[in-house]
């Protein structure tokens, strides 16, 4: 250690009430600002250093890796503070070195910097074999313009900022916050030299990007854009409450986005059009849902029919983190960006939008949050800062030390608060870690006079209700807007500076990460649209083949031969009964009942037995012995007429998907019922064997309605066999593709094809199911007689069969057979049996009743056979037809352009893997394309002061052709 004494001829040197700062040559530190100051000497804060060592006169070798401007306080990547300046004393303590002062006074105690073999001392870039990428660069002795680089450094933050890569690399950032009315929009005009909205409403209720650029034309120009961030996602029939603002959802109804959607709002070319396009610009960001362009001033539909006053009232949300951007060039401008937030406070104009509070702390609270952001806390002098709601959020974050004291409104304090300002300035109250600054913009003053009386006041030559107190003429290097412009410009350049080496890194790392994403994701045919064509035209002649292909030909045909037996199946059966008594239970054929046993013989059996012997007493009796029998025909009679009409082949309905209407047609007629019918239908002094024409065109009806049900499922089976037969093509043709959206979209567009044929199909066969049950309808008429025919002998065939049975003319045990499941003797005996014993009996008293069932069933079987053959040939000749033909050729060419030309972006998306897929392709390289820009900013920054000084060991260099590859 070092221990410093400043003498001359033994005599010492007092010490300054306000000297400067004792300084290191090397990595010395200092105790922050936030310590109490000595009592021999104040410590200066960091603006002061800057400030005091300007009124000195000197400058020191200029580094932005430990302060551009030589004196300026600066953090060090391990927290200390380092100060880089000459070993003489300052011309203030010469000055005041009293010569009768016999002994030293001690001044300093610093470590000796360690200096290499030539003796002389190391410069700061050559003390660290670590040295940062920055001291690299920006300490080069050939970097002489510290305006330049601190110009060169924010502009190209700038750039950074406004591409939006803080996500890959923490920026160093201004963030001006303050409580509602602190005067923070008369400071943010005079820091933007432009005249920004004041009053309060819409411009509190977004957060401002404002970026200066200097620029050597005389053209000033404004450039405004809405850059989006968050979704706007409304509760549906209620506005956001307080609960809903969480940790999770700090800005209900605003949901983060994956990435950042820029919008360029307007240019404007006038200063003074600036606080109207302004304002709409944010009331388009609080109108999200709708279309930008409805706002823009002097183009916008909204704008030329509504106030703005009123649009601003009527927006959608009350509060956005969206943000409107503004890019300021001009000459003269400061080279400057920065973030002013929304005022915070703690009550709103409405208590429904109370949310708003926490909704703004919150913002507030992110933005103070992130490590790099450098803080302006804008504070008025006519309140007492005690109560400012910003200062608790500050410390809360922990951000006091890189926090900037803004003091606002110097030409309201009241006297007696005098000190409690003078405490603050003294680092004594409220310390913050770069100190305090003051300023007072009048307000209704253009910005030229608004900056002539700012320093017009600060010099107490201003005639003002409230001048400038003495008291604070020790802090006059800290008053006024311009002076706090350099303070930031120079502490922004520099923190930029510092952080450069990292930022490079970070985006150099993450667009290779992003390069290894995308290599990752399925590689692209060279011919895109050729590939899509080609796959989509070997797709439709698959289908076309599989149609005629005899798997799909013989599946289809197995669901008709499915279909039409479940129609013949359900033919009317009739239950053949006339009294309760003497009841004889004959299972169907295809039920699993057994024969119940014969009924113990009564006197009334045998009479009836002995009375079948004595004709003229057997009518008499007739009613009490008819048998009973629910007859269950087959599908296809075979006996001596059968060969004039025959039914379906037989086809077991159990595996079928029409099982469960295997037993629609049961209990369909009864005779004692038809005889009812035929009653109420008849009119007076009709024959009795005379059945009027409604009574059998309703049985009729009745029975074909029961076609429904079946048909449905008939059209669903035929639908899922071709949707089976399309997605077999499909697979076949694109099977390599399957992973890629085109297989995909391709499988959805088919679906609905299949979807709306198979719809206009149900509407076709509709139309036939209608026109079978509109009225009773024939034209073959010897079709009919046939099939009635064939029905009446299978109905009295069984009639005759139980008659017998119930009157002992034949054993009781003797079986009622299917005539297809019996043999050909066994036929022949029972036609011999029924043409022995039918004669025995007397004249059936339900003949006229039998007679209806069986026109019935003769009509029924008649029309099915027709129904059922023209819903086949229907299906088969147009939906089957619309995928053999060029229906679906021209339904997939309207969307994939087979025949035609499209965007070859479009071709590409489809030749992506799937929609998660796309999308993630899209938003890797957009934020590809933005990384690679910020790439070639900072190469530029590297390049505009000598690429050489730039190559270090630990630094990546990318070049701006690597990137071009990776892109």
């Amino acid at each position: 250690m070092v221990t410093k004494m400043a003498t001359r001829s033994g005599r010492s040197i007092k010490p300054e009430p306000i000297g400067s700062p004792t300084e290191s040559t090397g990595s010395g530190t200092m105790p922050p600002p936030s310590q109490s100051p000595s009592p021999k000497k104040r410590k200066l804060q960091p603006h002061e250093e800057y400030q005091e060592s300007v009124k000195r006169g000197y400058r020191e070798t200029p580094s932005l890796a430990t302060g551009s401007v030589a004196g300026t306080h600066s953090v060090a990547p391990s927290g200390a503070r380092s100060f880089v300046r000459s070993h003489a004393p300052s011309a203030e303590t010469w000055n005041r070195r009293v010569d009768d002062d016999p002994e030293p006074m001690f001044m300093e105690m610093r470590r000796r910097p360690d200096l290499p073999e030539d003796g002389r001392h190391a410069s700061p870039s050559s003390q660290n074999a670590d040295t940062t990428f920055a001291q690299q660069s920006f300490a080069h002795p050939t970097f002489t313009d510290i305006g330049l680089k601190q110009k060169a450094c924010n502009d190209t933050l700038g750039d950074l900022q406004t591409l939006g890569v803080s996500h890959v690399a923490a920026l160093p950032e201004l963030v001006l916050v303050g409580d509602q009315s602190s005067g923070k929009s008369s400071l943010m005009s005079g820091l933007a030299r432009v005249n920004l909205p004041r009053s309060a409403g819409v411009c509190t209720r977004c957060p401002l990007h404002i970026r200066l650029i200097s620029s050597n034309t005389d053209r000033w120009s404004c450039t405004v854009s809405l850059q989006r961030d968050y979704n706007y996602r409304p509760f549906p029939d209620r506005k956001p409450r307080t609960s809903d603002v969480t940790r999770a959802n700090p800005f209900p109804p605003w949901v983060k986005m994956s990435h950042r959607d820029t919008k360029p709002f307007k240019t404007i070319y006038n200063p003074s059009e600036i606080e109207e396009v302004l304002r709409w610009a944010q009331i388009a960001i609080l109108n999200h849902d709708r279309n930008y362009e409805l706002f823009i001033p002097g183009e916008g539909s909204v704008t030329k029919g509504v106030p703005l006053d009123v649009a601003a009232r009527e927006t959608d949300a009350q509060f956005s983190p969206n943000i409107v951007a503004l890019e300021i060039k001009g000459p003269g401008l400061p080279d400057l960006s920065f973030y002013d937030l929304p005022g915070v406070f703690m009550s709103p104009e409405k208590e429904e939008d109370e949310y708003v509070v926490k909704v703004v702390r919150n913002l507030t609270l992110e933005y103070i949050g992130r490590e790099k952001a450098i803080i302006m806390w804008a504070l008025p002098m006519n309140v007492d800062s005690e109560n400012s709601i910003s200062l608790d959020i500050i410390r809360k974050s922990g951000a006091p030390d890189r926090t900037i004291g803004v003091m606002t409104k110097a030409d309201q304090l009241p006297p007696q608060n005098i000190f409690n300002w003078l405490a603050m300035f003294r680092g004594e109250k409220q310390v913050v870690g770069h100190g305090f600054f003051a300023t007072s913009r009048p307000p209704n003053e253009d910005l030229e006079e608004a900056e002539k009386w700012e320093q017009l006041f600060f010099q107490r030559e201003v005639n003002s209700l409230t001048s400038w107190p003495n008291e604070f003429s020790e802090f006059e290097n800290r008053c006024g807007v311009k002076v706090l412009l350099d303070y930031l410009s120079s502490q922004l350049g520099e923190a930029f500076a510092r952080s450069l080496p990292s930022i490079k890194d970070m985006v150099y790392t993450r667009l290779k990460v992003i390069e290894r994403d995308l290599d990752a994701l399925p590689e692209l045919p060279k011919n895109v649209e050729h590939e899509v064509k080609k796959s989509l035209m070997q797709f439709l002649q698959q289908m076309k083949n599989a149609l005629r292909d005899t798997e799909f030909l013989s599946e289809w045909n197995t669901l008709n031969s499915q279909f039409q037996a479940c129609i013949f199946n359900i033919k009317p059966k009739c239950t053949l009964k006339d009294t309760e008594t003497q009841t004889i239970d004959i299972s169907s054929a295809d039920s699993d009942a057994t024969t119940p046993k014969r009924p113990r013989p009564s006197d009334s059996t045998m009479r009836n037995i002995n009375l079948a012997q004595t004709p003229s007493r057997r009518q008499h009796q007739n009613a009490a012995t008819t048998p009973v029998k629910q007859e269950d025909a087959p599908m296809g009679g075979i006996s001596r007429s059968s060969s004039v009409v025959g039914g379906p082949p037989r086809t077991d309905l159990r595996s079928s998907p029409f099982a469960r209407f295997a037993v629609l047609g049961r209990g369909a007629m009864d005779i004692k019922e038809i005889r009812s019918e035929i009653l109420r239908k008849k009119r007076p002094g009709m024959p009795r064997d005379l059945v009027p024409d409604e009574v059998r065109e309703t049985l009729c009806m009745t029975a074909v309605k029961k076609w429904v049900h079946p048909l449905e499922t008939y059209m669903e089976k035929t639908a899922e066999l071709l949707e089976k037969t399309a997605n077999a093509a499909l697979e076949e043709s694109l099977g390599g593709l399957r992973r890629r959206l085109i297989f995909s979209e391709c499988q959805k567009q088919l679906k609905q094809f299949i979807a709306r044929a198979v719809a206009l199909q149900k509407g076709r066969l509709d139309d036939m199911y209608n026109s079978e049950i509109y009225q009773l309808y024939m034209m073959n008429d010897d079709v009919f007689h046939r099939y009635k025919a064939q029905e009446m002998e299978q109905l009295k065939r069984v009639r005759g069969i139980l008659r017998l049975k119930a009157i002992a003319l034949i054993p009781w045990d003797t079986p009622v057979k299917r005539l297809e499941d019996m043999s050909e003797d066994e036929k022949t005996k029972e036609r011999k049996m029924l043409d022995s014993n039918i004669p025995k009996l007397q004249k059936d008293p339900y003949d006229t009743e039998i007679e209806v069932a069986g026109f019935v069933r003769g009509y029924y079987m008649m029309a099915a056979a027709r129904f059922v053959e023209g819903v086949a040939m229907n299906v088969n000749s147009n939906l089957l037809r619309t995928f053999r033909e060029s229906e679906l050729e021209s339904h997939l060419d309207d969307h994939f352009k087979i025949f035609g030309n499209a965007d070859q972006d479009l071709y590409l998306r489809w030749m992506d893997e799937d929609n998660n897929t796309a999308k993630r392709r899209i938003q890797l390289k957009a934020e590809m394309e933005k990384l690679v820009k910020a790439m070639h900013s900072i190469n530029d920054l590297e390049s505009s002061f000598g690429r050489a000084n730039l190559n270090h060991q630990n630094v990546t260099i990318i070049d701006d052709s690597e990137m071009e590859d990776a892109a």
